[in-house]
């Protein structure tokens, strides 16, 4: 039984919020990467970390080429090497050296597209030059070996880099502008959203008299910026602009300016706006133009293609671990070994999800001592520290390992890898026009609920995220949820 239940919301002042992380910051005030200036060294000095991580990504890629292949040789090795900044021009033309203090929100897996494309074009780059030079050209061979190569290298060390340099420096203070009420969203965005690196620290007000935020502390009126940027090291704005003229907005924007703070700016209706949104203009005019069409087809086939591969091979890769599980169950609680319920699929079509059994053999029948369907105040529901769960049951929903027998209803074709969990029958019974939006596509074993909150969210919430991944459909992106679940995994926040 995993159907999912509201979060309680925080109390008002909650002290996790008002008391920032310290993990790295001594550390990093010692090397001079804390404090007002932070903002442009720690971005000087992690571009040039960067980049020496993707020419060392270079280098192993052409070792590996030249200790694979019989046909590359030493003087080729030489000869890559001295084009090899050609190699970390390519990546900076793709912008992959400026968005980690540019963005509020980046990391590794948001470069898989543009690293993609930067190794291709690099490696086409360097055997360009190689044909100019009196070793020749690279063998079709061996400019595949270096691509791929690079890519994984680059991909691996960069994400090792930025969790070392998250480690050393801690994640960067931040504080909001704007009303009571936006400032609780975000704040909760932020939270759920590890890759931002950012600890919001407190607000500023655009209205005084108005109600204090729950889910952080006010530290003044925008007219307190400077004061509030020093005696908190604060390194980035975020400013919900929604009560706030043009006039106020650009002497904001001047001010964070003047104080070489990071800004980003939430603009109105931002809950309209997505990945799938065009900034284009007509003259001076800025304009917003919005996609509407249903994923093409050939996006549909290859996350099918995605979802048979990944899927097979999990299963044949982790039979063992499925074994002891199985083994596990059986000696904890008994039979049945497995959990079948009916769920809502695409189009709300009910199909049988399989699941390892977590709880007691009469879980469903006595799910009414403890939640009244008909009293809920929202179509989702949670329940933590439920007596139905048995000892085993508890580890395998802390680690999702109980999901695991879904990947045969992913081989069926009733559910994908990545998409909005299946709810039960009953819960999708209460939802109401907007809310059947999630049951557009497959369900899947992963999604944006479960990398960022899981149980902690809101059904809003949730319901927000999974609406932006329908809106932005792609294969890119099902991989980006993929390669965040284990972490997800392994940490277990919000698994009850």
């Amino acid at each position: 039984m995993s159907a999912q239940r509201t979060a309680p919301p925080r109390p008002p002042g909650n002290p996790k919020a008002a008391e920032p992380p310290r993990q790295g910051t001594e550390l990093g005030a010692r090397l001079g990467l804390t404090g007002e200036s932070a903002t442009a060294l720690r971005g000087a000095l992690l571009r040039r970390l960067l980049a020496t991580s993707d020419w060392l990504a270079l280098i192993a890629a052409l070792c590996l080429a030249t200790a694979a292949t019989s046909t590359t040789d030493i003087g080729v090795l030489f000869w890559a090497t001295l084009f090899s900044p050609v190699w970390l021009l390519v990546v900076k033309l793709h912008g992959l050296y400026d968005n980690d203090h540019r963005r509020i929100r980046h990391s590794t897996v948001d470069e898989l597209p543009a690293l993609i494309s930067a190794s291709a074009l690099g490696t086409l780059a360097i055997d360009g030059l190689l044909a100019l030079s009196p070793v020749g050209p690279l063998s079709p061979g061996s400019a595949i070996l270096v691509g791929v190569g690079a890519f994984a290298a680059c991909f691996l060390l960069r994400a090792s880099l930025r969790f070392l340099w998250q480690r050393l420096t801690g994640v960067a203070p931040g504080i909001a502008v704007g009303p009571a009420d936006a400032v609780d969203t975000v704040a909760r965005r932020i939270a759920t959203h590890p890759e931002a690196r950012l600890h919001l620290v407190g607000y500023l007000s655009t209205n005084p008299d108005a109600e204090e935020a729950k889910e952080l502390p006010r530290l003044g009126s925008t007219d307190d910026i400077g004061r509030v940027a020093a005696e908190h090291g604060v390194e980035r704005v975020v400013v919900i602009g929604d009560e706030m003229s043009e006039c106020a907005a650009e002497l904001l924007i001047e001010r964070c300016k003047t104080a070489s703070l990071g800004l980003t700016f939430l603009p109105r209706h931002y809950g309209l706006l997505g990945p799938g949104i065009e900034l284009n203009r007509i003259a001076e005019l800025p304009v917003l133009d919005f996609r509407f069409s249903d994923p093409p087809r050939s996006t549909l086939a290859m996350k099918r293609a995605m979802d048979l591969t990944v899927a097979a091979t999990l299963l044949v890769l982790i039979a063992p671990l499925l074994a002891l599980i199985s083994l596990l169950v059986l000696v904890d609680s008994g039979r049945p070994v497995f959990f079948r319920q009916r769920r809502a699929g695409k189009d709300g079509q009910p199909f049988t999800m399989l699941k390892f059994r977590t709880m007691v053999a009469d879980a469903e029948e006595r799910l009414r001592e403890l939640v009244d369907l008909d009293e809920l105040d929202e179509p989702v529901f949670k329940i933590q520290d439920d007596p139905r769960v048995t000892r085993i049951g508890r580890l395998l929903r802390r680690t999702s390992l109980d999901e695991l027998p879904q990947l045969i209803n992913v081989l069926t074709g009733r559910m994908s890898l990545v998409g909005p969990r299946p709810e039960e029958e009953a819960v999708v019974a209460l939802y109401d026009e907007r809310q059947r939006i999630r049951l557009a596509v497959k369900p899947g074993l992963t999604g944006p609920m479960q990398v960022y909150g899981r149980g902690d969210l809101t059904f809003e919430e949730r319901l927000a995220m999974e609406r932006d991944y329908l809106d932005n459909l792609s294969v890119t992106g099902d991989l980006a949820i993929l390669l965040r679940t284990p972490r997800a995994m392994i940490r277990g926040e919000g698994a009850y």
